[in-house]
């Protein structure tokens, strides 16, 4: 007889599978047999490797952040760029993402929390925790910036931060609205122009604008 696939790689392709159905779905459209089937595991096999429903949506919803956050943020906290190329970097991916026809559409963690598609308090800590590591990563990123000289003097951080962070969410939620992807690169080229940036002239050619609230 020959030998299945180990356990261990079934898991894994089942995980991206049941990631995709909750993403496209949320916790409450996304049934246990959803899940069977478009994972190819009988519900049996998915208790056993992941545990009920509500244990399987927590472990999606980190599976999609280590799988599609990471890299983008480590790449950002590389601070190898100019911030606002390292910006236009990090909006540029999700908006790739977002506008992806492989995958769901939308940001699987933006989607949980305009739907309130949650299931359980323990899954709203998730997606809370998982929103205040994206935050604390652009905030980083800025503080970089301003040690490096890149920030105007009076540039006010976390205002930036929370500007950027709320980027992030725009964009997640204009491409799943059917945004065209030109008028999707456009919000983030306008965005990245509203930073408190030193010499923005240098950096935008004159056409850099101001935003008082991003400044102290």
């Amino acid at each position: 007889m020959a030998r299945g696939r180990p356990r261990k790689i079934q898991a894994k392709d089942a995980l991206q599978s049941v990631m995709a159905a909750f993403w496209q779905n949320g916790y409450s459209g996304t049934s246990m047999n959803d899940l069977a089937e478009a994972s190819g595991m009988a519900k049996p096999g998915l208790y056993a490797a992941f545990g009920d429903k509500e244990a399987l949506f927590e472990k999606a919803l980190l599976h999609y952040f280590e799988t599609y956050g990471g890299p983008v943020f480590a790449r950002l906290q590389e601070a190898r760029k100019h911030v606002v190329d390292d910006f236009r970097d990090f909006l540029g991916a999700i908006a790739d993402l977002t506008l992806d026809r492989n995958t769901p559409s939308g940001c699987f963690l933006v989607n949980a929390i305009v739907d309130c598609t949650y299931g359980t308090e323990r899954h709203r800590e998730v997606v809370n925790g998982l929103r205040e590591s994206r935050y604390a990563a652009i905030r980083d990123r800025l503080l970089k910036a301003a040690a490096a000289g890149e920030m105007a003097p009076d540039a006010d951080i976390d205002s930036a931060a929370t500007f950027l962070d709320g980027q992030f969410s725009a964009i997640a939620m204009l491409g799943r609205s059917g945004i065209s992807e030109p008028d999707l690169k456009t919000f983030v080229e306008t965005g990245l122009r509203a930073l408190p940036i030193r010499d923005p002239e240098s950096v935008f050619g004159g056409d850099a604008i101001s935003l008082p609230t991003l400044r102290q």
